[in-house]
């Protein structure tokens, strides 16, 4: 699948707007079978009746968020005319915590090339985003007013093994989600290198390490992290595209990760694994998202479309408890 594919899912409407929580209260789900009692799992999926309210509403398609917490809460999102416009803004936007009805835009970005996937997150008490534009670039903030030039992140482009029969094309790298992990440090899945059509070797998204949010270093090279998981009983196919990290509270590394066919959750232990991967049974997986609770459980939402019927068919946003017991996964939704 192009890197760039993505973008040739959907044909948005004009001019949406941005919104955040939902008003629909979704039945709980089944009770789980027990588990170890390394990994806590929900009694049942439940989003709370919550208002829904338009935070940003301009008369651009605005999409492709990240959110996140660093005193206020910060949102940060690409503007354009449309889905697939060439050119586009990353904008930032910001609310007090105890706030959340007005917001204020407190930064922009834009490169030649578009600006997309967005990603804010706290970096030791900065505010930190980071975009994608041929390559990733991130600013920083200590006060959420004034930012720092968007430079471009010093991320590793892994070697493959010299009899791995892979080729690239480009060395572009591109981190998706980037999450704290147990021990202090930030983690991502990124997809490194537009490989060559006549390359024969294995390829597959790379989990990144990184101290200080701007360095990241490669934990191992292509086909040995958790897309590892995909050829297994038919699971998942290509090499893997939007993704995400969390643990449980034994060390498993839990992945969400878009594929070429259903989205896949992998588990598996870091960096070499083994990695086990368990179908979702959802086409077109946009954007999957997940968080580990402070009980040891893990939450994922993700896009789904139910039906596909070719150029701007509709699609949904699904939440679901995820848990493993006896070596099966299970993905609990509404």
């Amino acid at each position: 699948m192009p890197t760039s594919s993505r973008r040739q899912f959907l044909t948005a409407a004009a001019a949406p707007a941005f919104v955040v929580a939902t008003r629909e209260q979704l039945p709980a789900s089944p009770v789980p079978a027990p588990l170890p009692a390394a990994v806590a799992a929900f009694p049942k999926a439940l989003v709370h009746s919550l208002h829904v309210r338009t935070v940003w509403a301009d008369g651009k398609h605005n999409g492709f968020p990240g959110i996140a917490r660093v005193g206020g809460y910060y949102i940060a999102f690409r503007s354009a005319d449309d889905h697939q416009a060439p050119a586009s803004r990353i904008v930032v936007i910001r609310s007090k915590a105890d706030d959340l009805k007005s917001w204020n835009k407190v930064a922009e970005f834009t490169r030649d090339h578009d600006c997309q996937d967005p990603l804010v997150f706290d970096n030791a008490g900065k505010v930190q985003v980071v975009f994608h534009s041929k390559e990733d670039f991130y600013s920083q903030s200590a006060d959420g007013t004034t930012w720092t030039e968007a430079k471009e992140l010093d991320t590793e482009f892994p070697k493959p093994k010299a009899d791995s029969g892979l080729t690239f094309t480009s060395e572009r790298r591109w981190l998706f989600r980037v999450r704290k992990g147990p021990d202090g440090a930030f983690y991502s899945l990124g997809r490194c290198g537009i490989k060559a059509k006549d390359s024969t070797g294995r390829f597959g998204l790379v989990l990144f390490r990184s101290t200080d949010g701007v360095t990241f270093k490669a934990l191992h090279t292509y086909g040995d992290g958790p897309t590892r998981g995909f050829p297994a009983d038919g699971v998942g196919r290509g090499w893997g595209h939007e993704a995400d990290v969390a643990w449980t509270p034994d060390g498993t590394l839990v992945s969400a990760v878009r594929s070429a066919k259903d989205g896949v959750v992998a588990f598996g232990k870091p960096p070499a694994g083994p990695w086990t991967g368990y179908a979702t049974g959802v086409f077109n997986f946009g954007g999957p998202a997940l968080h580990a609770t402070s009980k040891g459980g893990i939450l994922l939402a993700a896009r789904d479309v139910p039906e596909k019927r070719g150029i701007g068919f509709p699609a949904v946003c699904k939440v679901w408890t995820v848990t493993r017991a006896s070596g099966e996964a299970i993905a609990r939704g509404p």
